[in-house]
């Protein structure tokens, strides 16, 4: 974190930025194996900064931001909205910040220690705000958004908890200024990517879309989709029914949506979230998260592997393991999250720590 050997005089001072709860190890030695007294002197400097309100959000700018807070103590306004469409007391804490550029923006919280909710608004006022995008879940407890920007346009970011949770925030914007924005119709479209960062979104109809070069995000939107990743990381959204989403290369993040799908993550090191829906997934050669959910269908999961294969679960000492007929049936709370496949219940039980987190 920090280190010195001579500030006054002989004498050494390292001064830096905390985060409250976090442990810091300190090492006192000498110049040359010097020894001697030793007189040790902390203090500390504590923010006022506080973003509970809307009036007080903090600024931001930029287009890779990491910065992080908390929603310890905070409340909610009147007229402020509930965020992600979660009805509980508010907690939320706030940013504001201006996009640079055109382009697609990810916005998260991957690095949070709590449940958190994510809204993003713009308005000027705390009761007239217009929802943009929003999120619960998406990275096991912790939320991300992705939409379109425009330069200039400030946008407002509420942190909340879920069920009124708290805790310590990390919030996290990338703006992604140079995808190619490629558009299908209401009919049924085929739609091929570029060699640069594209964003493809088929909209409404059964649509083939093909990822090719770049870092891409590739959204199906409604209808029986067939999407293919390309050679990069990619963003795979299936959306409303029945898609074929095939991860191919790279580290993807897939998302079903809603719908039976069929989930391909290829030979990276893939996070899927298959989302509602009775979906079957085929799992590559890389290290995979699977996120099983409570109240979405079960996934029926081929080709799982001890050591690379990871299962994202929100209780994991409420699951029950048990041999099926066809695979180790994994269930919470009596409802049925996935079926693995060849795969005996004693091996999943074995192993649990490394199986599930």
């Amino acid at each position: 974190i920090a280190s010195n050997d001579d500030t006054f005089g002989l004498q050494s001072q390292v001064e830096f930025t905390v985060r409250a709860g976090t442990t810091y190890q300190i090492a006192v030695d000498g110049y040359s194996s010097r020894t001697g007294l030793i007189d040790l002197n902390i203090n500390l400097d504590q923010e006022t900064v506080s973003n509970d309100n809307f009036a007080d959000r903090v600024l931001l700018n930029g287009t890779s931001v990491s910065t992080t807070g908390t929603n310890l103590g905070f409340t909610g306004e009147p007229g402020e909205p509930n965020h992600a469409g979660i009805s509980s007391q508010l907690n939320s804490a706030w940013w504001s910040w201006t996009a640079a550029a055109d382009g697609i923006v990810t916005i998260d919280t991957v690095g949070s220690n709590y449940d958190t909710t994510l809204a993003v608004y713009t308005g000027s006022a705390v009761n007239s705000l217009t929802e943009i995008a929003s999120n619960d879940d998406t990275f096991g407890l912790q939320s991300q958004v992705e939409f379109t920007v425009r330069a200039g346009t400030t946008y407002q970011i509420a942190v909340d908890g879920y069920s009124s949770r708290t805790g310590l925030i990390d919030l996290n914007i990338t703006l992604d200024i140079d995808d190619t924005l490629i558009s299908g119709t209401s009919n049924d479209d085929t739609l091929f990517g570029t060699i640069e960062n594209d964003q493809i979104e088929g909209f409404a109809g059964n649509d083939m879309i093909f990822g090719s070069e770049g870092i891409n995000t590739l959204l199906g939107g409604d209808g029986n989709d067939h999407i293919f990743g390309g050679s990069q990381r990619d963003v795979i959204r299936g959306g409303s029914g029945n898609d074929t989403l095939r991860g191919s290369e790279g580290n993807n993040e897939i998302f079903g949506g809603s719908g039976d799908d069929l989930i391909s993550s290829g030979s990276g090191d893939d996070f899927i979230n298959s989302g509602s829906g009775n979906d079957t997934l085929f799992l590559g050669g890389g290290d995979d998260i699977v996120v099983l959910e409570i109240g979405n269908g079960f996934d029926t999961i081929n080709n799982f592997q001890l050591g690379l294969t990871t299962f994202d679960v929100t209780n994991p000492n409420d699951l029950s393991i048990v041999d099926g007929a066809n695979g180790a049936e994994i269930s919470s709370g009596g409802d049925l999250l996935a079926v693995v496949r060849f795969t005996q219940a004693s091996t999943l039980n074995d192993n649990f720590d490394m199986v599930f987190v």
